[in-house]
């Protein structure tokens, strides 16, 4: 958050001065005005310091290396996102093929597992959240508008926790997020992008019937309308879209593309 030019700071108690939460300052992207100071529990529950530690070391060690964090942060540059690109176009097949096992996992899950179904949600609406961020400046188009939605699907308590069927080595989006987040932008494969958007449907659609068959109408009727509808369109536009010269990619690229992420 730090490297992208938010400005982080404690928040801490009063009682034993221990670290407890944030105070995060926006950037904005245009006038590098910061905005007002927000705490982490305004932010939103998924975001409070204490979840984001959820599963993190707490030996003295790394409570002294925490502290340390907090009061001399470190100088930060652009984030490895933003320095470091990818220009094999075959990369996207690796990330369909990972949505469409990871699938295959959710047709196991009971709908009545609400936290496995929370946590799924939240990958699925990671990974709109990074087409979006990928293809769409303003942040209002349909990937955005659909990892929104699908993300209030994420906020049911313990949906942070991975699930038992979800347990290594089964798909959990993870390559997929590499993908789309280190692909260089002009790296395309029209019919494998259109194939992975199909497959992220059939995800949301997993979602919503999970929603459904547990008596939840609205919420699958919502996701529903703002999701699936629109990214169909876009499934069809990528498939038909006209292929684009890679050069200005391969300008680009700092480094020699390694080999597809493992």
């Amino acid at each position: 958050m730090r490297s992208a030019g938010t400005v982080l700071q404690p928040r801490v108690s009063v009682v034993d001065g221990y670290v407890v939460g944030y105070i995060a300052q926006w950037r904005d992207s245009h006038s590098a005005r910061l905005g007002p100071a927000i705490i982490d529990l305004e932010v939103g529950a998924g975001l409070s310091l204490p979840e984001l530690r959820d599963g993190w070391e707490s030996d003295p060690h790394a409570a002294a290396d925490a502290q340390t964090e907090w009061k001399l942060p470190r100088s930060l540059g652009p984030s490895v996102r933003e320095t470091v690109l990818w220009g094999d176009t075959e990369l996207w097949a690796y990330a369909l093929a990972e949505v469409q096992g990871f699938n295959e996992t959710l047709t196991e899950v009971p709908s009545s597992e609400r936290k496995a179904w929370g946590w799924a949600a939240s990958r699925v609406a990671g990974v709109l959240a990074l087409w979006s961020w990928r293809i769409e400046p303003d942040a209002r188009g349909p990937f955005a508008v659909a990892a929104h939605e699908i993300g209030r699907s994420a906020l049911a308590a313990g949906s942070r926790t991975r699930p038992y069927i979800f347990r290594w080595p089964a798909p959990d989006l993870e390559q997929t997020a590499f993908v789309l987040a280190q692909l260089c932008r002009e790296a395309h494969d029209p019919s494998t992008e259109s194939d992975l958007v199909g497959a992220l449907i059939t995800s949301i659609a997993a979602i919503i019937k999970a929603h459904r068959e547990r008596g939840e109408m609205a919420r699958a009727s919502s996701i529903y309308a703002t999701a699936v509808g629109p990214l169909k369109w876009v499934e069809h536009d990528i498939r038909t879209a006209v292929p684009t010269s890679v050069i200005g990619c391969q300008l680009r690229l700092r480094h020699a593309s390694p080999s597809p992420p493992s």
